[in-house]
């Protein structure tokens, strides 16, 4: 069965579109200002994660105002459960981020609270993490250089493929996609302690694969109907392309979403960050290639034909 093509005008809402997209990009932001910047965990700042897995039902609060007795005042501790705790009482998650406790002695003294209070064979060790603080740094330079390296050769790329004012579309496509990505990954971290892992980092540069992606697809149909319908308005021929590419677009995104959505239901623990970042992302992304690409381009040539009358005048 064929699908019919749409005829929605997109570009009659584009001023509307990029004052919601900037909002929510405003809102991001104060919310990361707000919490004094992004809540990054041990691997960018530095400190020890041990996964406990006690066998028999310990009460979460008897842990937590055991630690802090023994002047563990910034430890995190928060109960977990995945598809093996079935086989154990109680299962937490022990987090204290330091860049000034030499990690190792800080380890020692984690278990020796625990060996203490509980004794030790009460309770086994599934997963331990510890980071030093130089390391965390070198993790967010690395981050930032991958990121924008990315921006760069994307900019290149479809400078030569298509021509320079696609690449600015795409780019601030992009930008658009992260900010907002990353904002509300802010007030997910203000309301529910989301942090910002190495898994999210992943998640983020999937994003940028993604959103161009699908914005490559509306602007290879736009250089083809600028050959295909050569006079007529540039905003009526971007209307067309985007409509043209629509039911390819949806489907797409639809696809992905369901994927996404049951790894966040049945994925566990482990990879829920890097899903919840994924289904933001994918969101956005499909968003973006509509609404911010595709109009970028349209003001762009809107004003270069200003230019060029005013020149001609």
């Amino acid at each position: 069965m064929k699908i019919k093509t749409t005829n929605f005008n997109f570009m009659r809402v584009k001023v509307q579109a990029m004052l919601i997209s900037a909002t929510i990009i405003l809102i991001g932001l104060l919310s990361i200002v707000f919490q004094g910047g992004l809540d990054y965990n041990i691997e960018f700042n530095g400190g020890y994660l041990m996964q406990a897995a006690f066998k028999d039902k310990v009460d979460i609060s008897e842990i937590r105002s055991t630690f802090s007795s023994q002047d563990f005042p910034e430890m995190e501790i928060q109960e977990f459960s995945d598809q093996n705790s079935d086989k154990y009482g109680t299962e937490v998650v022990l987090k204290v981020e330091s860049s000034q406790q030499d990690i190792k002695v800080l380890e020692e003294r984690i278990t020796e609270v625990l060996n203490s209070k509980f004794g030790e064979e009460s309770y086994e060790v599934r997963q331990s993490t510890s980071i030093g603080p130089k390391v965390g740094d070198e993790l967010k330079s690395s981050t930032l250089q991958a990121v924008l390296w990315t921006v760069l050769l994307i900019l290149i790329y479809i400078t030569i493929k298509f021509q320079f004012r696609f690449a600015v579309g795409a780019v601030v496509a992009l930008v658009h996609d992260i900010l907002i990505t990353i904002g509300i990954l802010s007030i997910l971290g203000y309301f529910f302690g989301f942090e910002i892992s190495l898994s999210v980092i992943a998640a983020l540069l999937t994003i940028l694969g993604y959103s161009l992606n699908d914005t490559i697809v509306v602007y290879d149909r736009i250089r083809e109907d600028m050959t295909k319908y050569q006079g007529m308005e540039f905003e009526k021929l971007i209307n067309t392309s985007i409509n043209e590419t629509l039911v390819r677009t949806l489907l797409t995104g639809a696809c992905t979403l369901f994927v996404v959505i049951i790894l966040i239901i049945f994925g566990g623990e482990v990879i829920r960050q890097l899903t919840i970042t994924l289904l933001i992302g994918i969101i956005t992304g499909t968003y973006s290639s509509l609404y911010v690409a595709a109009p970028v381009v349209l003001y762009w040539e809107q004003l270069t034909h200003k230019k060029r009358h005013l020149k001609k005048a």
